[in-house]
C-alpha cells in the first residue's frame, strides 16, 4: 500500500510540474501510467480487447506521413517525442481543435495528420491535410488559418504561422521561432515535392495579441 501511495504521488508531481499548475478535471483526464513492478493490482481488472481495438489510435495516412518525412529530411525538428498521428475526422471536437475543421467543411477533407511533440508543452504543430477536390484547398487552408489557436497548449504560445496549398494538399504549420523555423519547414516541403503553392499565407503574433504571462520579457505584474 505505501509503494501504491508514493506511485500516485508522484505521479501527481510529475503532471502537475508538465504546464504548470492543473486543474483537478485536467488530472482526471490524464491515461493512466503502467504500474511499478510489485505494486499491488487488483486480480479482478481485466482489459477487454474489443475494447482497446475499438478505442485503438487509428495509423495515420501513409501517403500524408511520408510527405512529412520529406519535410523533416530537409529540415529536422528537433523537439522530443516528435510524433506524426492521424486527425479523427470524424470527432468534431478533435478535427476543430488541431485542424481548425468545422462540420460545414470537414466531409471535403479525404484525410489528415499531424505532427507535434507528445512530451511537455512545446508550441510546434505541423498538419498536413489531402482535399477530396483540389478546388477546396483554399477553402480547407482558410479554415485552418482562421480558426486554430496560435495559443491552443494555454502555458505556450506560437508566434507565427503559414498555411499553404499545393494540388490537393493543405499545410499549416505554427511554432514558436525559438522552437522551429516555419518559414524554412514550408519552404522544405515546396522544395522537397518540387512544387509552387497556389495559396501562401503567413500570421505573425504581435506582442498584443499574446497575454502577458506567454510574453518571456513580460515585467512582472504587481498585486
Amino acid at each position: 500500500m505505501k509503494k501504491l501511495l508514493f506511485a500516485t504521488a508522484l505521479l501527481a508531481a510529475l503532471l502537475l510540474s508538465a504546464c504548470g499548475k492543473k486543474t483537478d478535471d485536467d488530472l482526471m483526464n490524464q491515461p493512466a501510467s503502467t504500474p511499478e513492478a510489485g505494486m499491488e493490482i487488483d486480480p479482478e481488472f481485466s482489459v477487454d480487447p474489443e475494447d482497446t481495438a475499438e478505442n485503438a489510435q487509428p495509423a495515420p495516412d501513409a501517403e500524408l506521413n511520408d510527405m512529412v518525412d520529406e519535410i523533416y529530411k530537409l529540415q529536422p525538428v528537433d523537439l522530443m517525442g516528435m510524433e506524426t498521428t492521424a486527425i479523427d475526422l470524424t470527432d468534431e471536437s478533435w478535427y476543430s481543435y488541431l485542424a481548425g475543421l468545422t462540420a460545414d467543411n470537414v466531409g471535403k477533407v479525404d484525410a489528415a495528420v499531424i505532427s507535434e511533440s507528445m512530451t511537455g508543452s512545446q508550441a510546434y504543430s505541423l498538419v498536413l491535410a489531402r482535399v477530396k477536390d483540389p478546388a477546396d484547398a483554399k477553402e480547407i487552408a482558410t479554415s485552418m488559418e482562421d480558426n486554430i489557436d496560435l495559443r491552443k497548449w494555454v502555458c505556450v504560445a506560437a508566434d507565427r504561422a503559414r498555411v499553404v496549398t499545393f494540388g490537393d494538399k493543405v499545410l499549416f504549420v505554427m511554432a514558436d521561432s525559438e522552437l522551429a523555423d516555419v518559414d524554412a519547414l514550408v519552404d522544405a516541403a515546396a522544395q522537397a515535392f518540387g512544387v509552387t503553392f497556389d495559396m501562401d499565407d503567413s500570421i505573425d503574433a504581435t506582442e498584443g495579441d499574446l497575454p502577458p504571462e506567454l510574453l518571456i520579457d513580460a515585467p512582472a505584474v504587481a498585486d
